[in-house]
């Protein structure tokens, strides 16, 4: 019977577990998309544990990535890819772990709360005594993390990988709530409250959005437990009672809160740390502009929250400038706050629920500009609010409508598997959006399409497939929308050079230049097209000024090598394709130029292991054979030569020069047979 029981106590968290793997079980096969390819597939420093300033990704604050001020973040990324290699799978996987956990406490967080004895008489009175996993709060509590584990709109913070920032900080956001309010409702809370406060300086790395939970925690405290009040009452787990001492309680009280607080430190010090990243919006976004835009933008949060289609990793939102889109919406969200101040003052339940809305939702849609005005993922938490508010109010309807017990179950059990299965299926179907960046971009342009990222994202899936021409024509419009997109120029001028138009180029790239004078691909991108039209010498010059902003940059080090090599100066160019192979050891074309370069400067036995690795990472890399063959053949290694010219004439049968090489080794075998040299062919026969 025990047993029985327990079974049935676990059966919220194993549906809960459930509805994630099934509706995320198709975000597995997803790709790296956008932002995870700078941060995650691209990013060297998550690449090892130790020292924690790489796996911290400690060398790219203030580089504009998602992982630039967030070291946790970053360090979870390094863990991820420790555990199961470099592969989207895998991070997917965590993504999923970590969304599910955050599932799970919401359910607790709800739950409990519903048990309060304020709600007690309403909620958790169970028809069983004996089992109070039966109550109503449980199966509401249940409802509403079901509906909010499995909605669409919660796609873009675990199916895009790199927003485990918005879904990490949510776990850790809603881990601080659990653990205060097991604190608040225990006789000995001190344990659960520092991990509280561990939990909440962990996310405060992780996000800066987490600089919220503080705030909430103190206001539920005075909305649901008495915390606050004046004579001192605290609530512990046989209901409200008085602290004894009370002195002693309310400074213990104060000191959690403090401690609490004490972690928006972090916070502040990642901003001091990063602080010209983290105001470069102000200078060209207006505060007062950005802030007119968000309460249009906070109405669309709550329409996809209800209707969530279409869904779009960009929407193209400008800056608001017509009134009507301005003061009307303005009307409707000074509402909402004033309804939020009328219920936190007389401490109802429904106050806390929209300033949890609200106050999570601050940091990104108030006075400090972001690049974009909306992202979906900026919904993760304040989605709990809106799922919470419309399970109540289903279930007050079904109680006024339904008045027998066991039809009310009925109903209310059917309203909400069919909200769930509804959302859960649109969710597996967004999932598979994210299986390549070509289908993502493009649903994107299809549903946003004055979305000038969007386009120019789409031109990039298209670049990487060879289709530069309707790459051209997407970022020119993503032009026309956006004319200062310092990317979209950059792009198009690697489009049209990739044409083989590298004069039409070159504009693109002092355009992309004068917007942003610190562009170092821009610079790598300059030199290549002014190498493409003959002008090495000022290539190189472009490629120096690539590598004094970022000495990191792998393809600007192997293309000064080129150039360098180009203008006869060996000596120099092999410092930069050495470094190329130290940045990106499987750089096949790097290991080959520097293989030729010290075999043409006499260091053969030097040149060698490089043609050899090159060949390891490309087996069909002509050259390389050609290069070994030469290198071999000048040590007094024909049999070994003849062998690379040989493959070098398979990948590669036009190759006049093997031809030739492959006859000087063969002579020197005597093995050759003059009959069987064509002339006009070039075809040589043992």
């Amino acid at each position: 019977m025990k047993d029985l029981q327990q079974t049935r106590r676990l059966l919220p968290p194993l549906l809960l577990i459930l509805a994630g793997v099934l509706v995320y079980w198709s975000s597995f096969d997803g790709v790296f998309v956008y932002d995870d390819l700078a941060s995650i597939r691209d990013n060297p420093h998550i690449r090892q544990l130790w020292p924690l300033s790489e796996a911290m990704s400690l060398p790219l604050w203030s580089s504009a990535l998602t992982v630039d001020g967030r070291p946790l973040l970053s360090l979870s990324f390094a863990l991820n890819h420790w555990l199961f290699g470099p592969e989207p799978w895998g991070y997917h996987l965590v993504n999923l772990l970590i969304h599910i956990g955050a599932g799970l406490l919401l359910f607790g967080v709800i739950r409990r709360t519903l048990a309060l004895p304020r709600f007690r008489e309403r909620f958790a009175r169970s028809a069983c005594p004996s089992e109070p996993w039966r109550s109503r709060g449980t199966w509401l509590a249940l409802a509403t993390a079901l509906i909010w584990i499995v909605h669409p709109l919660q796609t873009e913070s675990v199916t895009y990988i790199v927003q485990r920032a918005e879904s990490l900080m949510g776990m850790l956001f809603l881990l601080t709530m659990y653990c205060s309010i097991r604190g608040f409702t225990s006789d000995k809370g001190g344990r659960w409250h520092v991990a509280a406060v561990l939990a909440c300086a962990i996310g405060m790395g992780v996000k800066q959005t987490m600089f919220s939970v503080p705030l909430l925690v103190i206001l539920y405290d005075y909305v649901f437990t008495g915390g606050l009040e004046p004579g001192g009452l605290a609530l512990g787990e046989r209901g409200l009672q008085r602290a004894a001492p009370v002195a002693r309680a309310r400074r213990a009280r104060g000191r959690f809160y403090a401690a609490l607080c004490s972690t928006w430190l972090i916070v502040f010090g990642i901003i001091g740390l990063t602080w010209k990243e983290s105001t470069s919006d102000f200078v060209t976004i207006s505060p007062l502009r950005y802030a007119l835009t968000q309460p249009l933008v906070l109405l669309t949060y709550l329409r996809l929250a209800i209707w969530p289609w279409p869904l779009a990793l960009s929407y193209g939102w400008t800056l608001e400038d017509q009134w009507p889109r301005i003061v009307f919406p303005a009307i409707a969200i000074l509402g909402m706050l004033a309804v939020m101040f009328r219920g936190l003052w007389r401490r109802k339940w429904y106050g806390f629920v929209l300033a949890w809305f609200f106050l999570i939702l601050a940091p990104t849609s108030s006075i400090a500009p972001m690049r974009q005005a909306i992202f979906e993922h900026r919904m993760y938490l304040s989605l709990a609010a809106v799922v919470m508010l419309a399970v109540l109010g289903a279930e007050y309807a079904v109680r006024k409508l339904a008045t027998h017990p066991k039809r009310r179950a009925a109903v209310g059990g059917c309203l909400a598997l069919a909200s769930v299965i509804v959302l859960g299926y649109r969710t597996h179907d967004r999932n598979r959006d994210y299986h390549s960046a070509m289908r993502i971009w493009q649903d994107n342009v299809a549903h946003c399409p004055e979305s000038h990222f969007a386009r120019n994202n789409l031109a990039c899936s298209l670049r990487n497939e060879g289709r530069y021409a309707e790459a051209v024509r997407h970022l020119r419009s993503a032009l026309r929308i956006q004319p200062d997109h310092v990317e979209a120029h950059n792009n198009l001028g690697n489009a049209l050079h990739a044409l083989g138009r590298p004069l039409e180029a070159i504009p693109h790239y002092r355009e992309a230049l004068r917007l942003k004078p610190d562009y170092a691909e821009a610079h790598n991108n300059w030199g290549m097209a002014l190498y493409a039209t003959g002008r090495p010498q000022d290539a190189i010059s472009h490629y120096q000024q690539a590598l004094q902003l970022d000495p990191g940059r792998v393809e600007a080090h192997y293309n000064l090598g080129v150039a360098l090599a180009a203008a006869g100066r060996l000596q120099e160019a092999i410092p930069h394709y050495q470094q190329a192979v130290q940045l990106k050891p499987d750089h096949a074309e790097a290991h080959n130029n520097l293989g030729n370069a010290l075999l043409t400067l006499g260091h053969l036995q030097a040149a060698i292991p490089h043609c050899r690795e090159a060949l390891r990472i490309k087996p069909d890399m002509a050259e390389a054979s050609f290069n070994l063959g030469n290198a071999l053949l000048a040590l007094g290694q024909p049999r070994e030569a003849v062998e690379h010219y040989r493959h070098a004439l398979q990948l590669k049968p036009d190759h006049a020069e093997a031809h030739n090489n492959l006859s000087i080794a063969l002579r020197d075998l005597g093995m050759i047979d003059r009959e069987m040299i064509g002339e006009g062919e070039g075809r040589v026969e043992d």
